[in-house]
């Protein structure tokens, strides 16, 4: 992540370790055999968990990154950006 930005940052950082233990999980899980659909909805968590994790870093990207290229991009363009990203993640 570019820049110093460390609400975005803690905030990642927080969540992939988070994401970490439960990919940790799901691998558990696998060795051991448990119930396909409950590995899935594991899998599902962290993939979800993710996405989160993407829309944060694309936050602070057109927060922090894209005013600093592109002095003239308005925060509402930014906004709406942002926005329409996380409704396509759904």
């Amino acid at each position: 992540m570019a820049g110093n930005n460390h609400k975005y940052k803690t905030q990642v950082l927080r969540r992939l370790k988070i994401i970490r233990g439960h990919i940790n999980k799901v691998i558990d899980m696998v060795e051991a055999d448990e119930y396909c659909v409950d590995i899935i909805h594991q899998s599902l968590a962290v993939q979800s968990a993710l996405k989160k994790v993407d829309s944060l870093v694309l936050e602070d990207h057109l927060s922090n990154c894209i005013p600093k290229a592109l002095p003239g991009v308005d925060n509402e363009k930014q906004k709406e950006l942002l926005a329409l990203y996380k409704a396509s993640r759904k």
